[in-house]
């Protein structure tokens, strides 16, 4: 595949998974598209031009040329300058690196870290909470992402890309989508009762079995394993965890247990508060899961996945 090609497939199959209706997406990806022909040229020439068709904004191709055949990437869940060279040293070994691909943003994508968390908003509203409740909670947690994200190193990894002329590209909330429909897909099927289910229906899964192996199983850190589960919400993507404020209004909207990849520590108590079950299914094993389900389909259409930095790889 060429990489433009594997960038786009990556991007479609997540809006297929999105928890947003695709007239939603449309509809913001038409929005974002007037405000771009609104702006004078000083505003065009800094505009990121890729989010008029990806509405994904933690995940961008940050270097390559879109028509560059792709035979084999190096996919990991961080990547730094020491995974460019990592790539870079297994390419002079004879392995088929042609490409990197990260999952947390880097780039110009980390500064928008905070723009995809207003896909909370959606899944907010989806679960009962009003619209105008769901926008007004996330407006502050919006900014706090944004202010972290603006101090980063964002160009570390992409300047290695450069001097190494390696394509680099991070799929952040793309693969996270994937996990997240899998996830909620399995636990309508399965109908766990009780929050033990829960755990044991994560524990079948290869990634979260891997994890355990390395003393990081799913687990519950609010509630116990004998109670009753209630109506069971996965939370994996939109990313990053949402506003503390969020627990009162998902235990109103009744929901009984919450599934996230990681919990800040100073939401438990809130969690608490409102008597909700919290699992944490682990970030890595998680993050591995919905590349997985990507990576399966790019190595069906011809691109060898190299695991590297906590990728755990398991293919269906």
């Amino acid at each position: 595949m060429k990489l433009g090609e594997i960038y786009r497939f990556a991007v479609q199959l997540a809006k297929e998974n999105d928890p947003r209706t695709a007239e939603e997406m449309e509809d913001d990806l038409r929005r974002t598209e007037e405000r771009y022909r609104k702006m004078d040229q000083g505003e065009k020439d800094r505009f990121d031009l890729d989010s008029l068709w990806n509405p994904y904004p933690d995940s961008r191709l940050v270097y390559g040329d879109a028509e560059r055949e792709i035979e084999g990437a190096l996919w990991g869940i961080d990547i730094s300058t020491g995974e460019m060279v990592l790539a870079d040293r297994l390419r002079e070994k004879g392995r088929m690196i042609d490409a990197v691909i990260g999952h947390h943003p880097f780039g110009r994508a980390r500064p928008a870290f905070g723009e995809a968390l207003h896909l909370h908003e959606y899944i907010y509203t989806q679960l009962g909470v009003p619209v105008n409740v769901a926008e007004d909670i996330m407006t502050p947690r919006i900014r706090e992402v944004h202010n972290l994200s603006a101090v980063s190193n964002y160009d570390q990894a992409v300047d290695a890309a450069r001097l190494l002329d390696m394509p680099l590209m991070c799929l952040h909330s793309v693969t996270d989508n994937l996990v997240d429909r899998f996830l909620n897909d399995l636990v309508e099927k399965e109908s766990p009762k009780r929050v033990g289910d829960v755990v044991d229906m994560l524990m079948q899964l290869p990634e979260h079995r891997h994890a355990a192996g390395n003393n990081n199983p799913p687990e519950v850190y609010v509630g116990d394993k004998k109670r009753k589960a209630g109506k069971v919400v996965v939370r994996m993507t939109g990313g990053t965890s949402g506003p503390k404020d969020i627990y009162e209004k998902l235990a109103q909207a009744g929901v009984g247990t919450v599934v996230f990849m990681h919990i800040p520590e100073a939401h438990l108590e809130e969690v608490r508060k409102h008597h909700l079950n919290a699992i944490i299914a682990g970030h890595v094993a998680s993050d591995s899961l919905g590349m997985n389900l990507l990576a399966d389909q790019l190595e069906e259409r011809g691109v060898k996945v190299t695991p590297c930095s906590g990728f755990i790889r398991a293919r269906r």
